[in-house]
């Protein structure tokens, strides 16, 4: 007798809600990420089951939820240097898209934000500028080669 097996569907109906990212200064990543790149605050909370306060930002129809546990001591983050980031598993970048790279990055040299690579090109069509955040975090912002 044989027996068929099926797997089971996917979950379905998932959509994004936010990237979620832990920081340890919640009031300094806040400041930054609306002076640097004009998300806005739209709520802000505590996860009580978590023990961690958090700060719901917004952008260009993007959401970032920051979270912190103040108090606590945290690991580093990895700094290691593209290409070899790729190496270490987990997520790499928060990846943004603007019409015009050189613009964008003409803006955050003025921020001086630490610059890992500024409008280099990554294929034919895409150029890029990847920064990180004040805790070290990358940030690649994509544009059209021109």
């Amino acid at each position: 007798m044989s027996t068929i097996q099926t797997k089971p569907a996917p979950v379905g109906g998932l959509r994004l809600h936010n990237f979620a990212l832990a920081v340890r200064d919640l009031d300094a990543m806040i400041a930054w990420y609306e002076a640097v790149l004009g998300f806005a605050v739209s709520e802000r909370g505590r996860f009580d089951a978590v023990g961690a306060d958090y700060a719901m930002i917004e952008a260009g129809g993007m959401r970032i939820e920051l979270v912190s546990r103040a108090g606590e001591t945290g690991r580093p983050v990895d700094r290691t240097a593209p290409p070899g980031h790729l190496n270490v598993p987990g997520w790499k970048a928060l990846v943004l898209e603007t019409d015009d790279l050189p613009a964008a990055t003409a803006a955050l040299v003025r921020h001086t934000v630490e610059i890992v690579w500024a409008d280099q090109p990554l294929s034919a069509h895409l150029r890029s500028t990847m920064i990180r955040d004040p805790e070290g975090n990358m940030i690649n912002i994509f544009g059209p080669a021109k």
